[in-house]
């Protein structure tokens, strides 16, 4: 007996070495790097994970942010800085419901930063993290739609110069399907009126413009008979040009004349969908005849001005991103080779997702195709982004929020995007309230203006609620 009691002393000192091994190791932060997705985070009811980041001088807009998962709404977050978080002692906190959980800080100090996952209302599974900063002289862009009406216009392209918002970013998609019919006449000349009337308008307000080529006239069209059910009174609008070279000597022409308004310009508007939704395709080309028309609309831009940018044809839904990465034209060339960015649509995604649609996730998943095609590095840009019923936004339909309770959504999506490294973000509306903004009349009001005015000096610690430690 007395040899048991010996030995049961060394046993029990090695028990407790080995508690204090593992306790110390699931303390151990794990080290987070800017942009990179941290999956399959997984744990049980008051589990507390400890995450760490190098945050460099003067970086931007600090964002942490914990998505997706099973039971996600488990989890509470706690931010420090120089050392880690508890409960009762931090920086900020974000304990909201909902899926996702975010906390930001505009101008955060240059150090080691902390995050603090706690299970705090029951187990979670697969859910992800990501932390994120911005540097001095990236490129953020927050813009707006020109959906064919301006004050006063109607839909037979008789716009006004004057829009109803002030942004300093304009995507002219909506009203280029009018002004490919309008101004390109078919003995080849083109009318440049509407466009010059329209864009001065745009300089007016500073707005540089994103110009998406997308239609082209039945006259040009590679099959004018063919039915389409996007534009049922224009047939063979989505169908592809006929004539490669005059489709890019119009695409010159168009940019020469208004490179001084133009930011970049984009491709094919929505041309695929996923590949198991045919119904739900946009056009008829095939992705190698896609690849050629991308090759003429960059060739054509960049003859022109090599610094304006070329997007790529953005898809309508992330699951038909890799259609375009795949793409090669005739000479079986990349795609790729033809575009500067990807840029894609997104719907009914928001940074705080009460709905379950994470913005943070949709934005993974573009740069998870990318890795996956060996493009890793190119830059996204999201052309298209709003809210289709009935998606909510707390209980209520985007629409029926009020112009703060929008303004925050919108400031918030716009934060995220721009932390996570997006080249710009664009809100999409028709001329009534297709996102819940009135995009004709009333004219917006100053609180959702001012929600954009304030986007580089948000609130820092978005999310901060408690005692902040001393």
């Amino acid at each position: 007996m007395k040899r048991i009691r010996f030995l049961a002393w060394p046993l029990l000192a090695l028990a407790l070495v080995g508690a204090v091994f593992l306790y110390f190791h699931n303390r151990a932060p794990t080290v987070l790097f800017n942009r990179v997705v941290l999956e399959g985070l997984t744990a049980a009811r008051d589990s507390e994970r400890l995450y760490k980041m190098q945050v460099p001088a003067g970086a931007r807009d600090l964002q942490f942010s914990v998505f997706g998962g099973d039971n996600g709404n488990a989890i509470d977050i706690y931010a420090g800085f120089g050392e880690p978080p508890s409960t009762s002692s931090f920086d900020a906190r974000n304990l909201a419901g909902g899926d996702a959980r975010m906390i930001a800080f505009s101008a955060p100090q240059a150090g080691t930063w902390y995050l603090l996952v706690r299970g705090a209302r029951g187990a979670y599974m697969d859910a992800s993290l990501v932390a994120s900063y911005s540097m001095p002289g990236e490129i953020f862009k927050v813009g707006m739609h020109a959906h064919r009406l301006y004050n006063g216009g109607d839909s037979d392209g008789a716009a006004s110069a004057e829009p109803q918002f002030g942004y300093g970013l304009i995507r002219d998609w909506d009203i280029s399907h009018l002004q490919d019919a309008v101004v390109w006449r078919p003995d080849g000349s083109i009318d440049f009126s509407l466009i010059d009337r329209v864009y001065a308008g745009h300089a007016r307000h500073g707005a540089k413009v994103i110009k998406t080529f997308g239609t082209v006239p039945t006259w040009v069209s590679k099959r004018p008979d063919e039915p389409n059910r996007q534009y049922p009174n224009w047939p063979g609008a989505k169908s592809g040009p006929r004539d490669l070279d005059l489709y890019e000597d119009y695409v010159y022409r168009f940019v020469s004349h208004t490179r001084k308004s133009l930011w970049a310009v984009e491709g094919w508007n929505e041309p695929y969908a996923c590949p198991d939704d045919a119904e739900a395709e946009f056009t008829t080309m095939s992705p190698t005849e896609l690849a050629d028309v991308q090759k003429r609309v960059y060739r054509a831009t960049k003859r022109v001005d090599p610094n304006i940018l070329v997007f790529s044809p953005p898809q309508g839904y992330v699951c038909g991103i890799p259609t375009i990465l795949d793409a090669r034209t005739s000479q079986n060339e990349p795609m790729s080779q033809f575009f500067d960015a990807l840029a894609w649509h997104a719907y009914n995604r928001s940074a705080q997702a009460s709905a379950g649609q994470s913005y943070a996730m949709e934005i993974h998943r573009v740069r998870q195709y990318l890795a996956q095609a060996g493009l890793a590095q190119m830059p996204i840009v999201d052309t298209e982004h709003g809210w289709l019923p009935p998606p909510k936004e707390g209980g209520r339909e985007f629409r029926e929020l009020s112009d703060a309770q929008k303004g925050r959504v919108l400031q918030e999506t716009a934060q995220l995007a721009k932390s996570l490294g997006l080249l710009a973000i664009v809100w999409y509306g028709y001329d009534d309230e297709f996102i819940g903004m009135p995009m004709k009349s009333p004219v917006i009001s100053a609180s959702l203006q001012e929600s954009y005015r304030q986007l580089d000096a948000s609130q820092s610690g978005a999310g901060r609620t408690g005692t902040a430690k001393q």
